[in-house]
């Protein structure tokens, strides 16, 4: 089974970029590297001169309240700090690409995934569908085609929705991981649509 991995906003913060440093590195004419701004796949190895810095800091009085994730998908990317990455580095590691950060509590990850459906007709075009105004209304996966995959993403979403494997939501579970829910309702990335019959929290 697919589902899509959702942040968990109504609990924890989301990763904001160091966008003053990432601008010093590479300027603002490349929008492609900018890592900040850019969302499609591709690797980011070598293109970065030090360790990026990212933060959990509390944008607003009720952001305040909530706490900073072990996990977070933003971006059609993932946060992993240690105790993620630990549990999923070799799960996910031929799927994408794994920069090294900083942010408050030490050392984590920003994993960037490089598989798209569409490279291998993994999208199911019949049953994918926007409405009137481009807005996604369902999407599909031939599943037989994407089987071979822990994660990937699709060029139909702008690469916005990450989605996984069985194997991936079970060892974020067995992890006792924090910061990120599933739902088989792929592609819908909005954590307010959610309730109990739909979603599984983590």
């Amino acid at each position: 089974m697919l589902y899509t991995i959702v942040q968990d906003a109504n609990h924890y913060r989301s990763v904001i970029w160091d966008d003053a440093q990432i601008t010093k590195l590479v300027g603002e004419s490349d929008m492609e590297l900018r890592i900040d701004m850019w969302n499609s796949p591709r690797t980011y190895k070598n293109v970065f001169s030090e360790t990026l810095r990212v933060s959990f800091r509390a944008l607003s009085k009720q952001a305040e309240k909530l706490t900073i994730p072990d996990i977070c998908v933003f971006q059609g990317r993932l946060f992993l700090n240690k105790k993620a990455y630990a549990a999923l580095e070799d799960i996910i590691k031929s799927d994408g690409e794994f920069l090294p950060i900083s942010f408050e509590s030490g050392d984590a990850y920003i994993f960037t995934p490089l598989r798209v459906a569409e490279t291998v007709g993994g999208l199911d075009v019949q049953l994918s569908r926007k409405n009137e105004w481009g807005d996604l209304e369902n999407l599909a996966f031939h599943e037989g085609k994407v089987e071979g995959w822990s994660l990937f993403r699709c060029e139909y979403d702008i690469f916005m929705s990450l989605h996984c494997q069985q194997k991936v939501k079970n060892a974020i579970e067995q992890a006792g991981l924090k910061g990120v829910f599933f739902t088989t309702e792929l592609g819908n990335t909005f954590s307010n649509q959610f309730d109990g019959n739909i979603r599984d929290a983590n």
